[in-house]
């Protein structure tokens, strides 16, 4: 069950002592009201990264230093509003992690509240709440939501298992799976349980790491330890539609128009709804970092080491874009777009030939979140926004 606790009004907060730690935005302009959304890590519940448009040749339009900060996570954007998840450890801060508001519009603060267990990626937000997971201890995770409005607390979920994935929703049902192999769903509302399952096979374990993607009435998870491999289970009651054993995976499956998108080490594999294997390319680097994938209607992107490469949907490889640094971070489609990070700037391709369109100079360096007229980054302490 849910661990109630007392609503905090932001006027509260603020008379707790965090007086002095107010965000400072900068920039000379600023945004029109945010067109788009990216309400969820991998930007839809499907995990795509693949949003309908982007701004084309953006600059910098405002950046907001965090203050007390040392470490901004992916935000999530909703109605305008940019959700960031921070370490805001400090002398004069009682609680070590917090979830800051944003205008889209300026970066201006609207609130922050604490976060009582150190963050996993982005928020995900549904249905009024902001649903934010995180790691009490090593081995014991939290899921905590709060009010889109003002950030109250509303509820709070124990788990008794190690939690490194973000949440995501389905509707009013929020989904989250632990290292223990288990999956948590829970209403968003009032964190009610819907239904909690370990899936497993024969008595062997799974660890889920990372996020569950979400579609056509399932979820698709990938167990990284133990029996290795990708589960597609009913969203509804948590039973097992198959199980396909693979090497570990890496990075949260990504479901788009029938095609289950599963990353295992150097190797993507596809899968039908069935759970039949259409095909596996091994894109060999010796880059320690796994970037998802994004998928569209047409292209598979993959970064790896200094290469974006290009699969169709029946894994041929398409083309490859060769960047000036090593991937730590995943491609995002936007529009006729594909976006990806370099030194000090984020670059576009045409999604078709890999030619590229622009390159914004920008000092975020984090994942590149999108929305129509925006592109949202972090750095260790600040949020940048670039629009056309």
């Amino acid at each position: 069950m849910p661990s109630y606790t007392r609503r905090q009004a932001v006027a509260g907060i603020a008379a707790a002592g965090i007086a002095g730690c107010l965000t400072r935005p900068t920039g000379l302009d600023s945004l029109d009201e945010l067109h788009g959304e990216w309400p969820v890590a991998g930007g839809t519940v499907a995990q795509s990264r693949a949003v309908s448009g982007g701004p084309d040749d953006p600059k910098e339009v405002w950046t907001t230093e965090l203050s007390d900060v040392r470490g901004a996570g992916t935000p999530a954007v909703v109605d305008g509003q940019v959700y960031v998840p921070a370490d805001a450890v400090s002398d004069r801060a009682r609680n070590r992690y917090r979830l800051y508001a944003l205008s889209g519009e300026n970066g201006s603060e609207r609130w922050q509240v604490p976060l009582r267990a150190s963050p996993n990626g982005s928020p995900a937000i549904t249905a009024g709440r902001i649903l934010v997971s995180g790691k009490r201890e090593t081995e014991r995770g939290r899921l905590v939501a709060f009010s889109e409005p003002y950030g109250d607390e509303e509820w709070l979920y124990d788990i008794e298992a190690r939690v490194t994935a973000p949440p995501t929703f389905d509707g009013t049902t929020v989904y989250l799976p632990d290292w223990s192999g288990t999956v948590h769903a829970l209403s968003v509302v009032d964190g009610s349980v819907t239904w909690s399952r370990q899936v497993s096979t024969d008595g062997e374990g799974r660890t889920f790491p990372e996020a569950a993607a979400v579609g056509d009435g399932r979820l698709y998870l990938g167990s990284s330890s133990g029996r290795t491999g990708v589960i597609a289970v009913d969203a509804e009651s948590g039973e097992t539609a198959w199980a396909r054993s693979t090497p570990r995976v890496t990075a949260s499956p990504v479901v788009y128009d029938g095609l289950i998108v599963v990353q295992t080490d150097t190797v993507v594999r596809a899968f039908d709804t069935a759970g039949e294997e259409l095909w596996a390319v091994n894109l060999l680097d010796q880059n320690p970092w796994r970037p998802a994938p994004a998928v569209d209607d047409s292209r598979i992107y993959v970064s790896r080491g200094t290469t974006t490469h290009a699969l169709t949907r029946d894994g041929k490889q398409d083309w490859t874009y060769e960047r000036n640094t090593e991937a730590k971070h995943p491609p995002t489609v936007a529009g006729d777009a594909v976006l990806v990070s370099e030194d000090s700037a984020v670059t576009a391709l045409d999604r078709t030939d890999g030619t590229r369109l622009w390159r914004a100079d920008t000092d975020g360096r984090g994942e590149v979140i999108t929305v129509g007229n925006a592109l949202l980054l972090t750095d260790s302490s600040a949020v940048t926004a670039l629009g056309a």
